[in-house]
């Protein structure tokens, strides 16, 4: 499972081109971006093993906490002042942070390799956490487990809440259906060939969801975005990126689709490229703000980038 999991952290473009991504360093990635659903602030986090809160206002340094792993996923609450962070590698588990309070809970029942799909149901009643062993695990904004479900046969490497709040896709291995009245489970295979999801996406509208996965370069399978329908079926696969897409996130008003891989792309409903910016950047962290004018970016170099949705950079903190 480690090696599953570290091949997947490690590789950077998967098929060669005229003009390479940048080199970095494994402790610049930052991993994820998250904008608080006040718009007040945004939170980031990677392997520097540093959780740092942005003011949106001043894009200044608001409060940082530190972590003894790579910070993998953030989450805010939609309504309370909580934000959920996931590790990865460490017998330290991933907690909620009441930024009130600024106590920190630790969430019983994570594997001991760590987390990265976390999110909250849009209601706030239920934090969702997919871990490196497979387990969907479902917890009260108080941090108690409520339930856990083996759902991947390898690892949960994103997930997102259907807007009714009673499905959850989860992506890894497989891509999977959880059913939060039946609390049944139903998996299907995305390409022939086997190939490591890491990002998933429901539409605001619920009737039909975005995922991509990593490609593989020895099979010499190119980084795939798809849009399938409710029950999983395909409706349409993209070949554009030359690097895993590490991150899907709609737009508020449900128009366009952000990726986050060789930079960052906009896509129609119906898949169709919008725009393409930051070409020369490996993207990781990415997030809408709550009114969808701008949005947040993190690069494997250790950058916090906003754009505007025109996709120009409007600021860039180190």
């Amino acid at each position: 499972m480690k090696i599953y999991l570290v091949l997947a952290l490690l590789f950077t473009g998967l098929f060669a081109c005229k003009t390479p991504l940048p080199e970095y360093t494994f402790e610049t990635i930052i991993w994820t971006a998250a904008w608080s659903p006040d718009g007040q602030y945004v939170a980031s986090g990677g392997n520097g093993e540093v959780l740092t809160i942005w003011s949106s206002d001043t894009w200044k340094v608001a409060e940082q906490h530190s972590f003894p792993q790579t910070i993998t996923n953030t989450a805010w609450h939609p309504t309370l002042p909580k934000l959920a962070v996931t590790l990865h590698l460490t017998p330290k588990t991933s907690v909620i942070i009441d930024m009130e309070t600024k106590q920190k809970t630790e969430l019983p029942g994570v594997s001991p390799e760590g987390a990265r799909a976390v999110a909250w149901s849009p209601d706030g009643q239920w934090l969702a956490l997919g871990d490196n062993e497979g387990y969907l695990s479902l917890y009260t904004p108080q941090g108690a487990l409520e339930r856990q479900v083996k759902v991947d046969p390898k690892a949960i490497t994103g997930l997102s809440w259907h807007p009714d709040g009673q499905q959850i896709a989860t992506v890894g291995s497989k891509l999977g259906f959880y059913n939060m009245e039946t609390e049944g489970v139903e998996t299907i295979a995305h390409r022939d060939t086997p190939v490591l999801m890491l990002s998933v996406a429901w539409h605001p509208s619920g009737t039909f969801l975005a995922l991509g996965d990593y490609g593989d370069a020895e099979q010499k399978l190119a980084p795939l975005l798809q849009f399938r329908k409710p029950n999983g079926a395909l409706i349409k696969s993209i070949q554009k990126s030359r690097a895993e897409y590490r991150n899907l996130r709609w737009s508020p008003d449900g128009k366009m689709l952000a990726s986050a891989s060789d930079g960052i792309r906009l896509w129609s409903v119906d898949g169709k490229l919008l725009g393409h910016a930051l070409k020369d950047q490996y993207l990781w962290g990415l997030d809408w703000s709550p009114e969808g004018e701008q949005l947040v970016v993190t690069t494997a170099g250790g950058l916090v980038k906003v754009l505007g949705r025109d996709l120009k950079v409007l600021f860039s903190r180190p």
